[in-house]
């Protein structure tokens, strides 16, 4: 009998049966010693994201993009990192666009207000404009979706929502009608208001008030229309087309009026002034097409107003906006600051009729379990996170998130920001947490120079013991840096130091009395403990000090190179033109011995002088002075 007829006569059942019974006590085995954790799926209907034991992590994925790579830069380093600028931007992206305002974003703190207050918005501009800026809140937008103001480009912090006509006309009126405080009447003389050339004159005195320090505003230079100006204020190229002409006198005459917390300062306005500026500003920063496709709202009713006020809150406005008597609602939108997390393990609940097997999007780190719905995204983390920015309706269809019109790689570096958000750092027994207290700035003098102060908002701009801005120079130390007649002076009418600087001191038409009670607030209040004005004898410095001091800073040092005296020097520094009026001869001698001793990171070089030399320069120095000319601060215009 041949060897297949004998196989074929052995039943294969036994075997088979065998074989099966093997595979299904070593499944049953491995379920055991793992939790049944597969049966548990099977029945439950849940999708097993990741599997890990005590103490161990699981990846997301093996590896992001390489654009993305220095996501992994910010799981432990929390401040800015030089060697990851794509990562830092991506934080600056998402403090810009107010992401924080919704969103609880990792050691990204809130400030306490985002958006502008629009309690007396109703005071400030017309329904109309209202219901133009909510349905675009842009001035124009060209083909590829770049924001621009008359051709140049802008960078708007308010989001597009995407919202209906009703929403819109709903808003508008509810918005329209927010005046808790009423404005007071303006009061012009008509001998002024019949001024023939009024705008002109206004703009002449925009320009001298150095206006663009704070406010960008569009002008023609070269055949091209530009963007000059600083951005501590809004942008003005439309804002006579904007603003209703009561409001922007109110405004001008006291910012603090209507708006308490504003860093507007007060100006001293003449009405001659204050008219001639609200005239330019009307009729010349406007554009009569702004307002052209607005349909005719008329006087908002009752329905609307209430469904406005509804869509305030659901919309989220009240997250950056401010109204009295409206409250933000709490947890409005996912909290980000562990969205990067990946730690396991964690189960998807799916929601889904034809029972699709859903991935991950993210987790965050106290999550058991998250809802997940079908999506047309492609199913990745970064791409459901673009998507998230740039088109939200795609991910969820009722979602209030607006749209975010950005580049790719301003999209990328907010993917980055985002992907580096891990949570709060895993401790280490081994390790002992190192506590170092941050001593909280605060600034707040009494009396009236602190009302004056307030008044001028001079923190905007100018830090003081480590509270204010950084646009202008610390004044910390000013007492011991100037002269009190000079800083008289130079309050009142304001020279300029920098030439080459478009941003310079503006001009308050500040009355004398002010002036001496700020002068004499810092040159007794603000200086430095070891440079003491009165330390150093003036008298002492002869005449040949300080031709010897001459001969030092013309030929030995060449301190020309960087700045001007007379007509001829450099740029770089300050003009000494009248340096001997306003400094002091001790702050002169410490500033020569080292510079960034008195203010750190300083471009000044710290030359190796000697005694006999820096008592020399100071000697020469202290000869150059001017006499004050009235109208020295108004020879060149903001825009000049």
């Amino acid at each position: 009998m041949s060897p297949r007829k004998i196989l074929k006569g052995i039943s294969r059942r036994p075997y088979v049966f065998a074989v099966c019974s093997a595979f299904a006590v070593s499944l049953i085995y491995w379920q055991a010693i793992t939790g049944w954790q597969e049966v548990k799926q099977l029945t439950h209907g849940h999708i097993l994201f990741a599997s890990a034991r005590a103490r161990t992590l699981s990846w997301k994925q093996p590896i992001v993009p390489a654009q993305f790579a220095q996501a992994s830069c910010g799981a432990c380093h929390r401040d800015d990192l030089a060697q990851a600028p794509r990562l830092v931007h991506g934080r600056q992206l998402l403090v810009r666009y107010n992401c924080i305002g919704c969103h609880q974003v990792q050691n990204i703190d809130r400030p306490s207000m985002l958006g502008p207050d629009l309690t007396n918005v109703g005071n400030k501009v017309s329904r109309e404009w209202i219901y133009k800026w909510l349905k675009d809140p842009r001035t124009l937008t060209d083909a590829d979706g770049n924001v621009t103001v008359d051709g140049v480009t802008t960078d708007p912090r308010m989001p597009k929502f995407q919202l209906t006509d009703l929403e819109l006309r709903a808003l508008s009126a509810y918005l329209s009608v927010q005046r808790a405080r009423r404005l007071e009447a303006a009061k012009i003389s008509t001998i002024i208001a019949k001024t023939g050339d009024a705008a002109d004159q206004g703009q002449m005195r925009f320009n001298q008030m150095f206006c663009v320090t704070c406010h960008s505003i569009a002008v023609e230079r070269g055949g091209e229309t530009k963007l000059i100006g600083g951005d501590i204020g809004p942008e003005l190229t439309k804002v006579g087309s904007k603003v209703k002409p009561e409001w922007l006198v109110a405004w001008l005459r006291d910012p603090q009026g209507y708006l308490e917390h504003t860093r507007m300062p007060r100006y001293q306005w003449s009405d001659k002034d204050l008219y001639q500026v609200t005239q330019y500003i009307l009729t010349k920063l406007t554009d009569p097409d702004l307002l052209k496709n607005v349909p005719d709202l008329g006087l908002p009713s009752d329905d609307e107003v209430q469904l406005g006020r509804r869509l305030f809150v659901e919309k989220g406005c009240a997250e950056c906006h401010v109204i009295q008597g409206v409250k933000a609602k709490p947890d409005f939108a996912p909290d980000l600051s562990a969205l990067g997390m990946a730690a396991g393990p964690y189960t998807v609940e799916v929601k889904s009729p034809r029972k699709l097997p859903a991935a991950l999007h993210f987790v965050k780190a106290d999550v058991e379990r998250l809802d997940v719905r079908e999506s047309i995204v492609p199913r990745s983390m970064i791409a459901y996170l673009q998507t998230k920015i740039t088109n939200p309706a795609a991910v969820t269809f009722d979602t209030h998130m607006p749209a975010f019109h950005v580049s790719q790689a301003d999209l990328d570096d907010m993917t980055t920001a985002l992907l580096s958000m891990t949570g709060p750092p895993i401790p280490n027994a081994d390790e002992k947490p190192v506590v170092v207290e941050r001593r909280l700035a605060n600034f707040n003098p009494d009396g009236e120079a602190g009302q004056l102060i307030q008044q001028y908002r001079c923190y905007t701009c100018h830090a003081f013991k480590g509270y204010g801005g950084t646009l202008a120079p610390d004044l910390s130390f000013e007492g011991s840096r100037s002269r009190r007649d000079w800083l008289i002076q130079f309050l009142q009418n304001p020279p300029t130091l920098r030439p080459t600087l478009t941003v310079r001191m503006p001009r308050f038409f500040m009355p004398e009395h002010d002036a001496t009670i700020l002068a004499d607030y810092l040159t007794g209040t603000m200086r430095k403990p070891d440079v003491n004005p009165s330390a150093v004898d003036e008298a002492s410095f002869t005449p040949q000090m300080a031709d010897h001091g001459k001969q030092l800073f013309e030929t030995k040092y060449q301190c020309q190179s960087c700045h001007t005296i007379g007509s001829s020097g450099g740029y770089v520094g300050p003009s000494l033109n009248n340096v001997g009026n306003w400094m002091t001869a001790s702050w002169m001698e410490a500033w020569l011995r080292n510079p960034q001793a008195l203010v750190p990171g300083a471009i000044e070089p710290r030359h190796a002088f000697n005694d006999d030399e820096i008592r020399d320069i100071t000697g020469y120095l202290l000869t150059l002075k001017q006499t004050a000319s009235p109208d020295s601060a108004t020879a060149a215009g903001g825009q000049q």
